[in-house]
């Protein structure tokens, strides 16, 4: 007899318990895990749905700000300009706008019944039941989206009627969940505000029906030569057939396709009960051999069809503030103004306009031997009214063209220093007229190479403010950015003077201090920030039109009242203002200056040599010239002065005969002698070498007490380098202040060589550096380089 071992068996039920038990735990394990996402799911699934309702419901108010009843407007709109001697008050009828598109309106009860049975019957059979939403469509167009049915190969939209109009009105075809809730909203809103009848009106008078067609009043007279009251049911089916997609269905580019879609739309009506089983045999059978007129009315012509630069900015101006007000896209805006009998009160000053035109082409003022050569012109006042644009060299052939004053961005070069260098600098307390700053390069400015260079290839030392922008040295004036800081000098020009061209790029030192951006700026952009030189420090938004007038006589845009951005203070402009009246005086804009008149301005050349500016003012205008090439290339040594006698022409014609006028610059800035060596207010009989400087007297420099006649005195002085220059102005001497000066006289040499613009070589700045310290002190020396402006601060 087999003896049994027990304890096997013993063994084996232990190992079948502990086998069961490991895989009820690792079903518990795996029940807690799906628990837990199925948790993590819920809680996440009741956020995204509280989120997504909560952000749907913020949509709830969304409406159209469109009045259906102006939509007939079929109005001519009209530009009025300043009256003789451009009075405001007397405006006079200068252009009319009004455009070739086939477009008639027709009132609702003009419209047979069997069109507007067809186009509900075809597009919207639920139209007179829901409240602007066809929630069923709705549904069924959200389900296509993920092809549930799609099997049989159909498909169709869930737009209503009332939706169809919203889009044609707004113009808003983005394919997006947020515009289609929008549009649901505004959908709902709308059938609040009108009937049926109104909505149903007005979207058979502005969808398009093929072939330039806008209403079924011009389908009617294109396609059959008869009005829309006078078409039969066969008729009217062909003309609501072609909505759904204008070009596929139009009669006289697809006939065989528009007949087709023409019978879908007869079956629809038949189906409905919308017709009889008679009539819709008839027409089935009229359909068969429909004929089409296909005759256009004679497109109706502006009288003064190519229209002048400043009309064409004036055209686009109000076009984005009729986007801007009533939030519809440009299409329907331009719609607006050609059809909605619009008074724009234009704010050309006419005499500036034409003179402008005229330098640009009279063939004398660019040089004949360079044909191509371009140029853009934009002329302001100081309270942001734009007076003149010239687009382009040459003869204007047709409207809406690229616009080399608005439209195109170039770099600025050095015109741009006043407005992101010196003015905020002055403002900012770091310069004043007279500080002294190093005019030396920065060791690693572009691949590991000093710079920048200066246009006469030298580097100068230690040279003062009015030095540094009289001759436009690129080193001194990306020393002063630097302690400014190139994100300052960015964000002021988007932040306070509404430069909207500058990329995220531009914000460096090479953008900020020299003009080396990315894409560039407008001449508009340029000339509306030196506004601010002549009008204490003030900002003003350009505009070219004072206000709109709607065809009731509302007005419904006015830039009449635009208020302005303090950019700088009333003192720091000043202080520019005469900083740049030296450059006209002395420096690199001597060819621009007009004898008599009080002109600031700043030159502007790349150092590609591709494009040049001047930007200037006098008490009448601040303008801005840009010349170069549309396709940049370099510029020629007779090519580059252009911008500046382009300038000058223009607004010498401009003033001629005008009555002296003085600009409105801050009487706290007065004109005091300063120490050329140290910066500081001078000192009789200690200074070798003084000139007139201008500072406000609620912050002088300190007086200079160091003898720069080589007695090697060692008397302590405050310092007058960048950034330590301003002091509470107890230390002025009474001698020191002049109540009047001379005028300035332009200089006779040429605009950068001239004996004054050569001041120092690069193998004599050492000395330059040593004569602007003499007298001083170990301890004064080491305290003034602390001080200074050095490449490596």
């Amino acid at each position: 007899m087999r003896k049994t071992d027990i304890s096997k068996y013993a063994g084996g039920r232990n190992v079948g318990k502990e086998s069961v038990s490991t895989a009820k735990s690792v079903f518990k394990m795996i029940l807690r895990c799906i628990t837990t996402v199925i948790t993590v799911l819920v809680i996440a699934g009741t956020i995204v749905s509280v989120s997504l309702f909560s952000y749907i419901y913020s949509m709830k108010d969304e409406s159209v700000d469109y009045d259906l009843h102006k939509l007939q407007l079929n109005y001519t709109s009209f530009i009025y300009v300043n009256g003789p001697n451009d009075d405001a008050s007397n405006p006079v009828k200068y252009q009319s706008l009004y455009s070739s598109e086939n477009r008639v309106w027709v009132d609702y009860d003009k419209i047979p019944k069997a069109m507007k049975d067809a186009i509900v019957a075809i597009e919207d059979k639920r139209f007179w039941e829901h409240k602007g939403v066809d929630w069923k469509r709705t549904f069924g167009a959200a389900f296509n989206l993920f092809d549930i049915f799609q099997s049989n190969g159909g498909s169709y939209g869930g737009s209503t009627i009332t939706q169809q109009l919203i889009k044609n009105i707004t113009g808003d075809n983005e394919v997006s969940l947020t515009r289609k809730v929008k549009e649901i909203f505004r959908a709902l809103n709308l059938e609040k505000k009108y009937s049926k009848g109104e909505i149903l009106g007005a979207y058979l008078n502005v969808v398009p029906f093929g072939s330039g067609c806008n209403g079924v009043q011009t389908a009617a007279n294109l396609y059959f030569g008869k009005n829309i009251q006078d078409c039969d049911i066969a008729e009217c089916a062909a003309i609501a057939g072609i909505t759904q997609n204008p070009t596929a269905y139009s009669p006289l580019t697809h006939p065989e396709k528009n007949k087709d879609r023409q019978q879908t739309v007869l079956k629809a009506m038949h189906d409905q009960g919308k017709i009889t089983d008679e009539e819709y045999q008839a027409a089935m059978k009229e359909s068969e051999n429909m004929k089409f007129v296909g005759k256009k009315a004679e497109d109706v012509v502006d009288e003064n069809s190519v229209w002048n630069w400043y009309t064409e900015a004036v055209f686009e101006d109000v076009k984005n503030s009729l986007m801007e007000a009533y939030s519809c896209s440009s299409d329907k805006a331009i719609d607006m103004i050609y059809h909605g009998g619009l008074k724009i009160y234009s704010a050309v000053n006419s005499d500036l306009q034409e003179t402008a035109e005229n330098v640009f082409n009279d063939g004398k003022t660019f040089p004949s031997s360079y044909p191509n050569l371009q140029g853009g012109y934009v002329a302001m006042d100081y309270n942001g009214r734009v007076l003149a644009i010239v687009g382009s060299k040459g003869k204007k052939e047709s409207n809406r063209l690229f616009d080399l004053a608005t439209d195109a961005k170039r770099q600025p070069g050095s015109s741009i220093k006043p407005l992101s260098v010196y003015g905020p600098a002055v403002n900012a307390g770091l310069i004043n007229y007279s500080s002294l700053v190093n005019d030396e390069p920065l060791p690693n400015w572009k691949n590991g190479q000093p710079g920048p260079a200066n246009w006469d290839n030298q580097y100068h030392g230690i040279i003062t403010v009015e030095k540094a922008l009289e001759q436009s040295y690129n080193a001194a004036t990306v020393q002063i950015d630097k302690m400014l800081t190139p994100n300052v000098s960015f964000n002021f020009l988007r932040e306070k003077l509404g430069f909207t061209s500058l990329e995220p790029a531009d914000n460096t030192l090479a953008a900020m201090a020299v003009g080396g951006m990315t894409q560039g700026i407008t001449v508009k952009e340029m000339t509306a920030g030196f506004q601010m030189f002549g009008n204490g420090g003030k900002f003003y938004k350009p505009y070219t039109f004072y206000y709109i007038q709607d065809h009731d006589g509302n007005v419904i845009v006015d830039n009449r009242n635009e208020v302005p951005v303090q950019s700088i203070s009333s003192s720091a402009a000043t202080v520019v203002h005469k900083l740049m009246n030296n450059v006209m005086a002395h420096g690199t804009g001597i060819a621009a200056n007009i004898s008599g008149w009080d002109v600031f301005g700043k030159t502007g050349t790349t150092n590609d040599n591709k494009d040049s500016w001047f930007v200037g003012g006098t008490p009448y205008a601040v303008a801005g010239v840009w010349t170069g090439y549309r396709t940049p290339k370099v510029l020629t040594r007779y090519e580059t002065p252009v911008a500046k006698t382009v300038w000058k022409t223009i607004m010498a014609k401009y003033l001629k005969g005008k009555e002296k006028k003085e600009f409105d610059l801050d009487k706290d800035v007065r004109p005091f002698k300063f120490c050329v060596e140290s910066g500081l207010l001078a000192n009789p009989g200690v200074c070798t070498e003084t000139k007139t400087g201008w500072y406000d007297i609620n912050n002088l420099p300190s007086t200079c007490n160091i003898d720069h006649g080589g007695s090697g005195s060692e008397a302590e002085s405050s310092s007058s380098t960048a950034g330590s220059s301003q002091s509470t102005g107890e230390s002025s001497q009474p001698g020191n202040y002049f109540p009047e000066l001379p005028s300035q006289q332009p200089d006779s040499g040429a605009e950068s060589n001239s004996p004054s613009s050569k001041t120092s070589s690069k193998g004599n700045k050492n000395s330059s550096k040593a004569s602007s310290r003499q007298g001083v002190s170990k301890a004064d020396d080491q305290s003034w380089r602390q001080n200074s402006i050095s490449p490596d601060q």
